[in-house]
């Protein structure tokens, strides 16, 4: 099991003791720690992001206020990551990134799992690793548990879903390009024909505000997917701690392995470029658009 720690760069001796006290306990994780913030340090901290599986959150005095920290922290939501959280000492503030309210009760909620000590951090690591950091192991009415046989036709169902959530995306992917490329079209036959100048570019203006509404929905709905599947990805994960071998998780180990000369990039991310790339498209569109509605209405 991975684990990157968030910290402050003002705690890392610090850091570094609390490091090592949790690979004493938890001698089968492997902790991520990124020291210094080189000039490229936010590309390696999503590298290493990807790379783990929980993301431990070490609370110093200034934390809260850090730009760089919110930063680390929003990725990590964006990632779908499980993140526990452990203050350097009890009186210091969670940032607001984390904080948020329940949609049906109103109530304050904390985006994350905290954690009193690193002990606490140690068990709950242990128990992660053990498949009870969820509890979706039931037992029938005998209290026996469940067999093997029953346990792999849960998971084979559940696998099942998660494809199938990868075919929903390509469908979702392609009602998207194909509505992007009927908007171009529009706006290209429109321009195409003969008429007004003015009227021509009135015309394309208007139909990039729905361009960019509609690829600002892909993006969101491309985010939720890969939230979704990410978790799917973690329950399969506890499945196959009780089977005879651990396929999924090596397949992400041997992805993200950092002896890899090809760094690993996850669908959502690849597939989040491409509403970002049509959302570019259409505000250079709108820039030429409107410069040469200056120079139209100048030039009369």
């Amino acid at each position: 099991m991975n684990i990157f720690i968030i910290h402050s760069g003002e705690d890392l001796e610090l850091i570094r003791q609390k490091k090592n006290e949790l690979c004493a306990k938890c001698t089968q994780a492997k902790v991520l720690l990124l020291e210094y913030r080189r000039p490229f340090w936010k590309r390696e901290a999503k590298h290493l992001m990807r790379q783990a599986q929980m993301i431990l959150y070490l609370v110093g005095r200034h934390s809260a206020k850090s730009r760089n920290i919110d930063w680390e922290l929003k990725k990590a939501l964006q990632y779908g990551k499980g993140i526990v959280c452990c203050k350097l000492d009890p009186v210091y503030s969670i940032n607001a990134i984390l904080q948020a309210r329940d949609s049906f009760t109103h109530e304050p909620v904390l985006l994350a799992e905290e954690a009193e000590s690193i002990d606490h951090v140690a068990d709950i690591v242990m128990n992660y690793e053990q498949g009870r950091y969820i509890n979706i192991f039931n037992t029938n009415d005998r209290g026996e548990d469940l067999k093997q046989a029953e346990l792999f036709e849960q998971y084979k169902l559940f696998t099942e879903t998660s494809e199938a959530l990868v075919n929903r995306r390509q469908n979702v992917n392609s009602f998207y390009i194909t509505a992007n490329t009927a908007l171009i079209t529009i706006a290209a036959t429109a321009f195409s024909l003969n008429g007004d100048v003015l009227s021509k570019l009135l015309i394309t203006l208007v139909l990039t505000v729905p361009g960019i509404l509609l690829n600002h929905s892909w993006k969101k709905i491309l985010v939720a997917y890969g939230i979704t599947n990410s978790s799917k990805m973690k329950i399969i994960s506890l499945i196959e701690k009780r089977l005879a071998a651990s396929l999924y998780d090596a397949e992400w180990q041997v992805m993200s392995n950092k002896y890899s000369k090809t760094p690993y990039i996850s669908f959502t991310d690849g597939e989040k470029s491409l509403p970002i790339i049509f959302i570019c498209l259409y505000v250079f569109v709108d820039v030429i658009c409107a410069f040469a509605l200056i120079y139209h209405l100048i030039g009369r």
